[in-house]
């Protein structure tokens, strides 16, 4: 199978260095956990299924059988209503768990066999987690932002894995996701993975608590390169909405003025003007190229800067996609571009 070409290589080598630099950990815990399986519950001890791990790219995915055999036939996303989640939470009291299988999960060591794709370049240490289309599909009926959270290639943990899947709502849970892909595509750091990794573990073992949704979002948010702006607006960012820098300034009109758009978050961007914008005020954003005519907006803050101008942060309400806007982002607003390609901006599922 051939590596996933999205995964950025600075992420690729702290996968690379990470993964080997342990392999005197994680092979023995691999073949202890093989052993087991094989004596409690026979044959096989990995099992393997068709996920998504990046954009519409599927591929075969293992992981240790922890269930009892043909248990996929019986749980899956197609057979389990849908209740309080889309994605497909088994609890690890459930029938279904073999007993040495019910430990391994507890352990947080389910996954550990897919660092053999880690080292072939198909997924990632940290990601969101791979998904079988059924799962995909019935989050897009809820939540039409779901893709997104294929914007990078999937991993074993992931900042949700913080959290817990019991203790997050699918709304929350994609807010997340789709906020560590816009990270990882546009300000990755190995800080963010080095830190997710170290409390996946400490978590996984009891010695620390879980993470609370804020908790996450404020851990992602430190790992951004600081913006040297007034403390008040850092701190309602780091609240609000990460932020990304832009890949070169861009054009917008807004209320027929011109702006340039400085860095973009989760749910809007930081422009720059000679025009004075006021707080909590209303605006229609316009410009070539924009997916829709107009985009309405609402200015967060506004400071005056001291070489001249001003600047300020707008929150944008549109049902647009994040793959929309990252593939203008990539683009840029500098030569040919695609007939519609323009910048928009989105707002996902509210955490």
């Amino acid at each position: 199978m051939n590596p996933v070409r999205s995964i950025p290589r600075s992420k690729r080598l702290f996968d690379l260095t990470v993964t080997v630099l342990v392999a005197p950990f994680w092979m023995p815990v691999c073949l202890l956990a093989a052993l087991a399986l094989r004596l409690t519950a026979g044959a096989p001890v990995l099992y393997a299924s068709k996920r998504r791990i990046f954009g519409h790219q599927s591929r075969r995915i293992i992981k240790f059988r922890t269930m009892v055999r043909d248990a996929e036939r019986v749980l899956n996303r197609d057979t389990v209503p849908i209740t309080d989640t889309c994605f497909l939470n088994i609890p690890p009291e459930h029938p279904v768990y073999t007993p040495v299988g019910r430990f391994i999960e507890r352990f947080a060591l389910t996954e550990l066999p897919q660092l053999l794709h880690v080292l072939r370049g198909q997924m990632s240490l940290v990601g969101n987690r791979p998904l079988p289309e059924n799962v995909i599909q019935a989050l897009r009926a809820h939540y039409p932002c779901a893709e997104d959270r294929f914007l990078m290639a999937c991993g074993l943990t992931g900042p949700v894995q913080l959290v817990g899947r019991d203790a997050i709502t699918d709304a929350q849970r994609l807010a997340i996701e789709i906020d560590y892909c816009l990270l990882a595509n546009f300000s990755y750091r190995w800080r963010i993975d080095i830190l997710i990794l170290l409390n996946t573990v400490l978590v996984a073992l009891k010695l620390r608590p879980g993470f609370s949704v804020d908790d996450v979002r404020s851990l992602m948010a430190r790992s951004v390169a600081p913006r040297r702006v007034p403390q008040p607006v850092e701190l309602d960012r780091r609240r609000a909405a990460l932020r990304f820098q832009a890949p070169r300034p861009q054009a917008m009109l807004i209320d027929g003025q011109p702006f340039e758009v400085q860095d973009f978050g989760y749910r809007g961007m930081r422009l720059s003007s000679p025009h004075r914008l006021q707080p909590d005020a209303s605006v229609v954003l316009a410009g070539d190229g924009l997916a829709r005519p107009e985009l309405q907006a609402k200015v967060c803050w506004s400071r005056e800067l001291p070489a001249g101008g001003f600047e300020f942060g707008l929150s944008v309400q549109s049902e647009i996609t994040w793959s929309d806007h990252l593939h203008t982002m990539m683009i840029g607003l500098s030569g040919a571009r695609p007939a519609g390609a323009g910048l928009s901006t989105v707002s996902s599922p509210t955490p």
